[in-house]
């Protein structure tokens, strides 16, 4: 079961569909005159990607695509797969789209960036 919550308002998706991740280094390369390279090395920065949820019909779906939009930090929890846990904000695109096989369940697609608090 997941939870995705924004502190005042907890909503239940029917699942985790997909969950993109990448953490962008932040390693710098300089090249040296005369040939080669020295770096610095810097941990990456947080995740971030593309979330993808599964809503159970038109209102879970657009209480979903309100969550998303309304610039608040949000905290994604999901008992079965815990790797995808992560605190986040909504950093590009929502997208909601109405499942074309059955008509009724509601796909949420959100780019989002990883945030430590």
């Amino acid at each position: 079961m997941s939870t995705i919550t924004d502190g005042a308002t907890t909503l239940t998706p029917i699942l985790v569909l997909g969950h993109t991740v990448e953490a962008e280094s932040r390693n710098v390369v300089h090249r040296i005159l005369g040939g080669g390279v020295d770096v610095t090395l810097r941990d990456a920065l947080p995740r971030s990607g593309t979330l993808s949820v599964l809503c159970a019909d038109a209102a879970a779906g657009y209480a979903m695509l309100a969550m998303h939009r309304a610039g608040s930090v949000l905290t994604l929890t999901d008992v079965d797969v815990p790797e995808v846990n992560m605190t986040y904000v909504v950093s590009g695109p929502v997208r909601l789209n109405l499942d074309e096989d059955t008509r009724e369940l509601y796909v949420l697609e959100a780019e989002f960036q990883e945030v430590l608090l």
